[in-house]
């Protein structure tokens, strides 16, 4: 009996730590201008199960965001206004349905340049211990000049068909769709061979070195 007991209590156990959503892309870029408010863009939630279940957000941390900016958070369920860090809120997570929920970041800028991220938690309340960490990157420049007020591309230097950083050194390179899907993630190396990237649509390429940040809009 006692055995019959304990192996009952491992199953629930297990059972309630089963993981009921994955969030395929965990990451967003919006990269825009003042002009372009409010700034808006999403992260796709993917439930695991069969059944219709409830998640939260929660707002763990701003990294350089301006105070003029507002963020609102719309999970499809309730559109929150004015989400300050630790702020939360419950939505539904649909199952059996042909579209992922969306978790839709926007930013009021109210006419203020900068470059900053938003990071979000996202978990089953019955299960905290479940935690997936999201994170919204916005990059707004001055509507009149674009996006060179942000960029120090000063590191780097084109060469046959290859981006390159100078003196050989390694940088982080991400590359991101328009529509802000990453297509090269945390990629640390020298160069960048353009014509191994998607063709026929325009790429944004991001590269950090140190405490530089270059943004590069091509087409491919």
């Amino acid at each position: 009996m006692k055995h019959l007991i304990f192996s009952l209590s491992l199953f629930l156990s297990l059972t309630a730590r089963t993981q009921v959503f994955h969030i395929p892309d965990t990451s967003a870029l919006l990269v825009k201008t003042t002009s372009q408010s409010p700034a808006h863009w999403y992260i796709e939630v993917v439930s695991d199960i069969s059944t219709d279940t409830v998640l939260r957000w929660k707002a763990t941390h701003y990294d350089n965001v301006p105070v003029e900016w507002q963020i609102s958070i719309d999970d499809q369920t309730t559109f929150h206004s004015n989400v300050q860090v630790g702020d939360s809120g419950d939505f539904n997570l649909l199952a059996n349905q042909p579209f992922a929920t969306k978790l839709i970041i926007g930013a009021m800028l109210n006419g203020t340049p900068g470059h900053g991220i938003c990071y979000f938690d996202v978990y089953d309340p019955d299960n905290p211990a479940v935690v997936q960490a999201i994170s919204y990157e916005f990059i707004v420049t001055p509507s009149t000049n674009g996006i060179a007020d942000l960029n120090d591309d000063s590191f780097l230097e084109w060469k046959n068909g290859m981006l390159l950083v100078k003196n050989g050194r390694e940088a982080e390179f991400e590359v991101y769709d328009l529509a802000g899907k990453i297509v090269v993630k945390n990629k640390l190396t020298n160069a960048l061979k353009i014509s191994d990237l998607l063709k026929d649509q325009t790429l944004l390429i991001k590269v950090k070195l140190e405490d530089k940040v270059a943004m590069i809009k091509i087409y491919n």
